[in-house]
């Protein structure tokens, strides 16, 4: 297990045996910090806590909690106001009474808060990002109490943050949360493996399902046994060249070479994501064809003139494959320097960069020099 998996699991081990997260949530200009805790395993010094430190106190759970287990499962609105005793005995009340039909009774009040699950991991709310933390607990209810902190400095120490719970808390992050996608249990499905047989050789192909995108992604394996430091490629989908054989690119030769040289090093992967025109998609790709082809623009100034990003790839999805392939250090086929560092974003250890260069021709020449000058590919 990677140092930065382990720091994470740590906390999602102290979430899930009742002790509470200090989550700092960062979007745009805004920086607050919320106590969290899950529903189970409360004891008496962590809710005390929370009623202690915290304002706008409510229970969060995803619509599908409330479909399978909770009595308010036809609720229409994402919010509700429940009836309480604002107390240790009170809350735990409060929570074992969603999933019966006891009522809810008490001078006070809570708000019970519901999202999508389907768009938890794009709204951009600290709601989201803390209940998407919480699908990391594998089998829990998804049952969370949380709260604004009150009074704390956007810009406290973690030493005096962790100090105002009067419980051992734990700091998480935003980008933590996003990092921690890299192991989530519930975003990768992996969906079975097959024997095939291509021109550069056999391969195990590994099929799987990515809630993050919605799309399938596959993994060409080869396996010869040995111990030896796995040899992979991380190939972004390129209809155009990998399919249609386009001489604008160089990706055909890439795809082809990069199972060549995986099954003739016999032990290794080619990783193939579904992020077309890095990402952007068929369409705003041929857009910027258009455009680098009437009006003279490179692939970079193409990109942006079509209001994308030089390149919207993120390797989450391709990390998670490489953990669930048990590939924790690997030697990577790449010529892009970015793209070692999406790899080590979520842990993952590049032993070796090897190159991956494919001789230009008239056709492609243009579009390689400028991977060389503009996006830094070592070429």
């Amino acid at each position: 297990m990677n140092d930065l998996k382990l720091q994470l699991v740590e906390k999602i081990d102290h979430l899930k045996n009742g002790l509470p997260l200090i989550y700092q949530h960062e979007h745009e200009s805004s920086k607050r910090s919320y106590l969290v805790m899950s529903a189970e395993n409360l004891n008496d010094s962590t809710i005390r806590s929370l009623i202690g430190n915290c304002c706008n106190i409510s229970v969060l759970v995803s619509d599908y909690y409330l479909s399978q287990k909770s009595k308010y499962r036809n609720l229409s609105s994402n919010e509700l106001t429940l009836q309480c005793d604002f107390s240790v005995e009170g809350i735990k009340k409060l929570l074992s009474g969603l999933n019966n039909d006891e009522s809810l009774e008490g001078p006070d009040s809570i708000i019970l808060r519901t999202l999508k699950s389907d768009a938890i991991l794009t709204d951009a709310s600290p709601e989201a990002r803390i209940l998407e933390f919480m699908s990391n607990v594998v089998e829990s209810d998804g049952v969370l109490l949380y709260g604004l902190l009150i009074d704390k400095e956007e810009s406290a120490p973690v030493e005096k943050l962790e100090s105002i719970s009067g419980v051992d808390a734990k700091i998480i992050s935003t980008d933590e949360i996003v990092v921690s996608r890299f192991f989530n249990p519930n975003l990768l499905e992996f969906t079975g493996v097959t024997d095939v047989d291509l021109q550069q050789g056999p391969f195990k192909l590994h099929s799987y399902y990515s809630a993050i995108d919605r799309r399938y992604h596959w993994a060409f394996v080869a396996d010869d046994g040995s111990d030896k430091t796995p040899l992979v490629r991380v190939e972004s989908e390129c209809l155009t060249g990998h399919v249609f054989g386009s001489l604008l690119c160089d990706c055909g030769d890439q795809l082809s070479q990069g199972l060549e040289q995986i099954e003739k090093y016999g032990k290794g992967a080619l990783v193939y994501l579904r992020q077309e025109g890095r990402g952007i998609g068929l369409q705003a790709k041929l857009q910027a064809y258009y455009l680098q082809q009437v009006h003279g623009m490179d692939t970079v100034d193409a990109n942006l003139a079509v209001g994308m990003p030089e390149d919207a790839r993120d390797y989450v999805i391709g990390a998670q494959i490489l953990n669930h392939l048990s590939f924790d250090s690997i030697k990577l086929m790449t010529n892009n320097p970015a793209k070692i560092d999406g790899l080590h974003r979520y842990g993952l250890k590049v032993d070796t960069q090897v190159s991956h260069i494919i001789p230009p021709s008239e056709h492609n020449r243009r579009y390689l020099e400028t991977k060389k000058t503009r996006m830094g590919h070592k070429i």
